[in-house]
């Protein structure tokens, strides 16, 4: 009994079916941007005329351009069919990242004048999608950089745009021109003397731009700015201060009104004629 048992056993082991494998799904790599042209061999044993598709991303004719961007794992099913039976399988395409730097645009050299407003925005785009930290050295280092006096000279501007791992650096040229700031006078005004009596003007001066200034009064007064008249003196007399930084000159004129004064005669000498 105990070997008719054993003999049952191994009869009913050898009925039991072993599951087939499944065949492994066949992986195919390629590049960021590159071409890919899928080919499929593809044998009837009736030789029927066989149509084949592929899906998406690939067209009719298995071709995909990648772009940048495109990295990942798609998985493409091609169908293969005589019109009566189908054939299906799976293939699983493997785009790989490759990185590439960012790209700048509008990145050119400035010219402008003392006083201006500059704006410098630069256009940066990643053709990976990657997020782009953009940096600007002083003076546009804020997108805007109001000029004034002192913003005369030549700039090195280095822009850079970096993704984390590429980094693409443009260096361009601010050139400043300087505009010359006018002196100013004070300290000038119109003024009415007895004659006799002393004129003293005595102009105040500045420049922003700190230029060397010459200071120069007309006649009757003269650069000293000091001016005794006389009682012979009376009248009206116009008056220039002008101021020299080098470049420019700057004129304020000035009204003297000295009025007359009438003197006693005087006896200076009797003698015999």
């Amino acid at each position: 009994e105990e070997l008719e048992q054993i003999e049952q056993e191994l009869e009913s082991n050898d009925l039991v079916e072993t599951p087939e494998e499944e065949p492994m799904m066949r992986t195919i790599a390629i590049d960021e941007n590159q071409e890919l042209d899928l080919g499929v061999d593809i044998v009837d044993p009736d030789n029927d005329v066989v149509d084949y598709t592929f899906s998406a991303p690939l067209n009719d004719d298995g071709k995909w351009d990648t772009n940048y961007g495109d990295a990942g794992e798609y998985v493409v099913t091609i169908t293969a069919t005589d019109g009566v039976h189908t054939a299906i399988e799976d293939v699983n395409l493997v785009v790989n990242r490759v990185n590439v730097a960012p790209e700048l645009s509008g990145v050119e050299n400035i010219n402008a004048q003392e006083g201006d407003l500059i704006e410098f925005i630069p256009e940066v785009m990643d053709p990976n999608g990657d997020s782009i930290e953009l940096t600007v050295s002083a003076p546009l280092d804020m997108g805007t950089f109001q000029t004034d006096h002192t913003s005369a000279g030549v700039y090195e501007i280095v822009v850079t745009a970096t993704d984390g791992e590429l980094t693409t650096t443009e260096t361009v040229s601010l050139t400043i021109e300087d505009v010359n700031v006018l002196p100013v006078i004070e300290n000038v005004y119109d003024m009415t003397i007895m004659e006799g009596e002393t004129v003293m003007i005595e102009p105040v001066v500045s420049d922003l731009d700190g230029d060397e200034l010459v200071v120069r009064i007309s006649e009757p007064i003269g650069d000293s700015g000091v001016w005794e008249t006389a009682y012979t003196d009376n009248g009206v007399y116009e008056i220039t201060v002008s101021v020299d930084d080098g470049k420019d000159i700057v004129e304020k004129m000035v009204t003297i009104t000295v009025e007359d004064v009438n003197m006693a005669p005087q006896i200076v000498d009797i003698y015999l004629q």
